[in-house]
């Protein structure tokens, strides 16, 4: 199985494509059976929904380009939101009674980085959230000690020396 998968997808730059955006995250995610629990699910749903209504309010262009990678070893979900404004996101600092400014607000508190940059058409807004621990394909890396031990409790009649040995085993059982 691959550590790092990715893909994209293209929205029109319409307030329906909000919605839409959230469940091909959604579908992705499943796809790619990349581990969720409450709270990354929600961190999800929210960021995408924050960088695609950006996007849809203060862009460029006809179509947004949406990019989803996730790092299975690192336990990391990255998602791009692309438009074709080279104008860069602000901060801002909403009143209390504002309906709108708050939505980098909340990206910067739900990811671990985020960020905006210019490309040749425009420009990307991106951030980087937590997954939960993902389980690792494949076997289970073994551990000398244990090996040796479960050898040990195998063959009693040979006498097992202890790490170095076990080490030695283990290489022999990769091998094979």
């Amino acid at each position: 199985m691959k550590h790092v998968i990715s893909q994209s997808f293209f929205l029109v730059r319409a307030p329906t494509s909000v919605p839409i955006s959230r469940r091909r995250l959604r579908e992705l995610i499943s796809t790619w059976r990349v581990r969720q629990d409450d709270d990354s699910a929600m961190a999800m749903a929210t960021v995408v929904s924050e960088l695609v209504t950006n996007a849809v309010s203060h862009g460029a262009g006809d179509l947004l380009k949406v990019v989803v990678s996730t790092d299975i070893r690192r336990s990391r979900l990255t998602i791009e939101v692309h438009d074709d404004s080279p104008a860069l996101p602000r901060q801002c600092r909403p009143g209390p009674d504002a309906e709108s400014g708050r939505g980098m607000v909340l990206v910067e508190h739900l990811a671990i980085t985020c960020g905006a940059e210019n490309t040749v058409r425009g420009k990307r807004v991106w951030a980087e959230l937590a997954l939960p621990p993902q389980p690792t394909a494949g076997r289970r890396s073994l551990d000398p000690r244990r090996a040796a031990r479960a050898l040990a409790r195998r063959f009693p009649i040979i006498r097992w020396p202890q790490l170095r040995a076990g080490l030695r085993i283990v290489a022999l059982l990769r091998a094979h």
